[in-house]
């Protein structure tokens, strides 16, 4: 190895490790905020969603149903989230919404279902980062992108020998490649 090289490989691995440390944070927030965005399949990463089954009294259809009346309603079932409004969604149903979810009743059995939503501490806050909250956060943002960027090159040069990029370093670049191409081209 020659002396220059060497220099070249001490300071990307400075530069490496101090990027390292300065994103750190923001690579433990992406990452847990990625996993939880790419399985919005199978669950709400923001919310945590309960539902509950339960019997209230009927409402018949031809009286009316007033503001007073969903907030008593909603009380009766110790409710804490303030009421917001309500409506039919369709005939012989009424859909009342609260601050932090939501009861709909089948007025005829007076069966209904109330829905209620809380924060996932964490992770709702991890999420909101991952969707930009706003042109600040793009310039750090960005630089977190640029740093993975120079992380990504600076990390393939740093190992010479048989572990460096010239052997199994190589081969294992060639594979990180291939995988996502192959994806690309055949699954989007």
């Amino acid at each position: 190895m020659s002396v220059a090289a060497g220099r070249w490989r001490k300071w990307m691995r400075s530069l490496h490790r101090d990027l390292g440390y300065l994103f750190f944070g923001l690579a433990i927030a992406y990452s847990a905020s990625g996993l939880a965005l790419d399985h919005l399949r199978d669950w709400n990463p923001n919310y945590s969603i309960a539902r509950r089954e339960l019997q209230v009294a009927a409402l018949p259809a031809d009286q009316p149903f007033t503001k007073d009346d969903a907030r008593k309603l909603i009380g009766s079932l110790g409710v804490e989230g303030a009421y917001q409004s309500h409506y039919s969604p369709v005939e012989g149903q009424l859909k009342i919404f609260f601050q932090g979810g939501s009861l709909v009743i089948a007025r005829a059995t007076g069966q209904a279902v109330l829905e209620t939503m809380k924060k996932r501490p964490l992770l709702n806050t991890f999420n909101r980062l991952h969707y930009n909250p706003g042109r600040w956060w793009t310039w750090f943002a960005d630089g977190f992108s640029l740093a993975l960027l120079t992380m990504a090159v600076t990390g393939i040069f740093m190992l010479p020998g048989k572990q460096g990029i010239t052997r199994r370093g190589g081969v294992l670049v060639l594979i990180g490649i291939i995988i996502p191409t192959f994806i690309v081209l055949h699954y989007l």
